[in-house]
């Protein structure tokens, strides 16, 4: 029996503009542009370490860890929808918000493809998400951007 690949439901249009948008950044913007969305945003998270996004992002370019190439890779994979209690909210990847026991071979695999061999067997251990995530609301607003490690 083959699984079948995640549905891919239609976006709304807000969503698909912000997409849009964070696709247009990725490929020829910077983290300041990023910050610049982010901050339109009442809440957006991007780190859990009290640092502003453009603070954060900073340090995470000078790192290495480049968030354009993040926002990127995110979003060539299918997003999943989940209720939340500002509404739908649309996530990348797909994978993220699995439970441990919610992972099938398919999601196994795009899991390891996506963070590393043997990351899919660590979250059914019960590690949490350790890739970045992105979460946009169903009215276009961008809500989140941030990786398992804070």
């Amino acid at each position: 029996m083959v699984e079948p690949p995640p549905r891919a439901d239609p976006m709304p249009a807000p969503v698909a503009a912000t997409v849009k948008r964070l696709r247009e950044i990725a490929a020829q913007g910077s983290y300041r542009d990023l910050a610049k969305l982010a901050e339109a945003a009442p809440d957006f998270r991007s780190n859990n370490a009290g640092l502003s996004h453009t603070e954060f992002w900073n340090l995470k370019m000078r790192t290495g860890d480049f968030p354009m190439v993040h926002i990127e890779k995110l979003l060539s994979y299918n997003f999943t929808v989940e209720d939340s209690s500002q509404g739908k909210i649309y996530i990348w990847p797909w994978m993220a918000t699995l439970k441990r026991e919610e992972i099938t071979p398919l999601a196994a695999r795009e899991i390891d493809r996506m963070l590393g061999a043997g990351q899919a067997d660590a979250l059914r251990g019960g590690a949490i998400w350790p890739g970045y995530v992105l979460g946009i609301r169903e009215d276009g607003l961008w809500l989140y951007f941030l990786s398992g490690s804070g």
